[in-house]
């Protein structure tokens, strides 16, 4: 969790959880806690397979990673996380798949939003248009191809590219 990132939409300032502090701060552990591919996790001699927007907690896990480095008036307990999960379920953020051992939490629309295809609004709100992502073999050839159709694209779509280009970069010098 402590390397790489997520995708995060200003459209979220207009979603009530920005209203709240705490319950935010759980919803942005939430997505830095999701598996970003399909990963195999072994729990008591049982492979657990989680799908890319998932991941493995319990309560008191889940007490531990929100209260990390946070003062001690600010810390909240894990039965109240635990009821804050069951609120985003109910408003559609999250799904939970219980077990008497672990929960297993799946961020609802991670697909959509975590792509590397790029969901971009319009002039709606609610429409969303992808972008073919570039072969990183291509990058510059790619980077000219996007200059010369620009005239097409709105700058936002265009800056949007080249953002995500560097980033594929850097992740491979990474790796």
């Amino acid at each position: 969790m402590k390397e790489g990132y997520i995708k995060l939409y200003r459209k979220i300032t207009h979603n009530h959880i920005w209203q709240d502090p705490q319950k935010l701060r759980l919803w942005l552990l939430c997505l830095l806690k999701a598996s970003h591919q399909q990963k195999e996790f072994l729990i008591e001699n049982q492979v657990i397979v989680l799908s890319p927007g998932q991941f493995i907690t319990g309560r008191h896990s889940i007490e531990e990673d929100y209260n990390k480095e946070l003062q001690t008036k600010f810390q909240v307990s894990g039965k109240t996380l635990w009821r804050w999960l069951k609120v985003l379920e109910t408003q559609g953020f999250v799904s939970i798949k219980s077990t008497n051992k672990y929960s297993i939490i799946t961020i609802v629309n991670w697909i959509l939003y975590q792509r590397n295809g790029h969901p971009l609004s319009s002039n709606s709100p609610e429409s969303i248009h992808e972008l073919s992502t570039n072969n990183n073999e291509k990058n510059e050839n790619n980077d000219k191809k996007l200059f010369s159709s620009s005239k097409k694209q709105s700058n936002l779509t265009v800056l949007d590219s080249l953002l995500n280009n560097n980033l594929n970069r850097m992740e491979d010098l990474n790796d």
